[in-house]
Order: structure tokens, then C-alpha cells, then sequence
């Protein structure tokens, strides 16, 4: 995988994220395949994997000039005990550069495609992502010069102190579905958790419609427009391509569903009007501002 794929992967990445909602703790991307550390507030982990590694697919195809599959198959996820393996998980995930020998320890913070190389540059950080939880792990270290040089001294000591080991624990955390101890899978189980974890984020299409249908609801009563006005103002009206961009922008529906609730035309329409929104200046908008702020609170 070139600088320019991991870019390319790394940017699906975090518009993955602020379209799921989700926290990115860490990240690592290496040659042929990637680790993440990801909170799911909303129950989406797996609607949004399938965004990610689809339109990373579509990406790369476009670049390469290929077709087909790009993944060998389904992602690999386990659910975390924040107690007793964050902190383990996050340092395997920035080690990761190490252990594959692609940089020295030394040069470990330099090693571009990781969250490791965002903490260190905090105009870099992507909104999405929450670099303390690291430093927390570490020792309740500062986000501070002080606290990221704290953390790149531990993790050279873990590397060095006792390599063996080290391996054991990191090998562990590839293994099973969750990670943690016995009474933290045992209330999992007794949260009726078993369906979910053996299916992690295969939510039913009509949960997840039921859900824009709410949020476009909102929309369309802050916007004051009827069903009547839906179908008869044009496809690309500017209160629909408007909607259209926040519910693309916040969610993870497909053009075609979009397109059907706001009568505009060609699911391919959609994507043309709600990019040549985002070129525009539609959203230093006065306007595009206040509805955001209407809506999301």
C-alpha cells in the first residue's frame, strides 16, 4: 500500500467516524491491513465498517484502475473492557510499526499513518479522534510536551523490558470476542449481549431507517415544508440539497433512500448536488450554521 492509498484510507477513516459518530482512540495503518480502536456511542459498528471498507474499495479502485473486492472479507472486531485492556490494546495498536519492523523504536512517533504521529501534532488531529486516552492509560499523563515525551519513553519500555511477554499479551488481545476479565463477559451474556456480539453491528434496515426518518422529520419542520412541497419544488431545490448534505454528512443512508424521501431524482444526483454544495460556500452560511445548531440540540 503507497502514502497515497494510506492517505486515501486514512481520510475514508475519519469521515467514517463523524458520519457514525464514533470516538477514534488510535489508529494504525500498515501495508496490508489496518487496527482501530474505535467507541461506538451509537449501536452502528457494523453499517459503518461496511461504509469504510466499501467506499475505501470504490477509492481504490479509481486510483489503481481495477475492480473486484479489495478486503479479503469481514473486519475482525471484539468488544473491550476499558479497565482492564485499553490502555494494553491502544500500545499494540501504536506499537504496531515496531513489531512489523517498518521503523525503530526510536523512530516510532515519526511513523506517519498512525494516531501516535497526530498525537505529537495536535493541529493534525482529526475532530473525531480523543488522543488523551493513551496518556491516561499511561499514567494519567498530561496532553502536554511534557506528557506525549512521558508516553514514547513507555512505550521504548515496553519494548525493552521484556519482549517475550509483551508478545504473549499482545497475541492475547487478537484472540476470542471480548477482552476482558471473566465478570466482565459474564455481564455482557447477562445483558443479553450474545446476539450482538456473535452478529457486532448487524442492525436491522429498519432500525436504522426508522432513525433518519426521525431526523428528517426534524428537517423538514425546521425547514416548515409539507409532503405536498416535497414532491412539487425542484430536485435541487436549496433546502433539499441543504437537507440532503446533513443527512449525508451525519448519517450513514445510501443515495437511493435519500433521493426517494426528498423527490431528487437520480440517487446519482444526490452525490452531484451535495458535492458541489460542499465546494460551495453553502456551509459558512449564516443559515446552514443556525439549522445545525437547531437540529442538534
Amino acid at each position: 500500500m503507497t502514502d497515497t492509498i494510506k492517505e486515501v484510507f486514512e481520510n475514508t477513516l475519519f469521515a467514517a467516524c463523524e458520519r457514525s459518530s464514533w470516538i477514534l482512540h488510535s489508529y494504525c495503518i500498515l501495508d496490508n491491513h489496518y487496527h482501530l480502536a474505535l467507541e461506538t456511542p451509537e449501536p452502528n459498528p457494523s453499517v459503518g465498517m461496511q461504509w469504510l471498507q466499501a467506499t475505501f474499495g470504490n477509492r481504490f479502485n479509481r486510483i489503481v484502475h481495477s475492480r473486484g473486492h479489495v478486503f479479503q472479507g469481514r473486519y475482525k472486531s471484539l468488544v473491550v473492557d476499558r479497565d482492564a485492556y485499553m490502555g494494553t490494546l491502544l500500545d499494540y495498536i501504536h506499537l504496531n510499526p515496531v513489531r512489523a519492523g517498518i521503523v525503530s523504536r526510536d523512530c516510532l512517533p515519526d511513523y506517519r499513518w498512525s494516531s501516535l504521529w497526530c498525537l505529537y501534532r495536535k493541529r493534525k488531529r482529526p475532530a473525531c479522534m480523543n488522543s488523551s486516552s493513551c496518556l491516561y492509560y499511561a499514567g494519567t499523563l498530561a496532553d502536554t510536551p511534557i506528557g506525549r515525551k512521558k508516553y514514547a519513553a513507555y512505550l521504548d519500555w515496553i519494548c525493552e523490558s521484556d519482549a517475550e511477554q509483551a508478545n504473549d499479551t499482545f497475541n492475547h488481545l487478537s484472540r476470542g470476542w471480548a477482552l476482558g476479565p471473566k465478570a466482565f463477559k459474564s455481564k455482557l451474556l447477562e445483558d443479553d449481549h450474545v446476539q450482538w456480539v456473535e452478529s457486532v453491528g448487524r442492525e436491522t434496515e429498519e432500525a436504522r431507517s426508522r432513525y433518519w426518518e426521525t431526523v428528517l422529520a426534524k428537517l423538514f419542520a425546521y425547514h416548515g415544508k409539507t409532503a405536498a412541497e416535497i414532491q412539487s419544488d425542484k430536485k435541487s431545490a436549496s433546502w433539499k440539497v441543504t437537507i440532503a448534505y446533513y443527512m449525508k454528512k451525519h448519517t450513514l443512508l445510501s443515495n437511493a433512500w435519500l433521493s426517494t424521501r426528498l423527490n431528487m431524482g437520480r440517487p446519482q444526483g444526490v452525490s452531484q448536488y451535495v458535492a458541489a454544495f460542499e465546494e460551495s460556500k453553502g456551509l459558512k452560511e449564516r443559515a446552514y450554521k443556525k439549522m445545525i445548531g437547531r437540529i442538534n440540540t
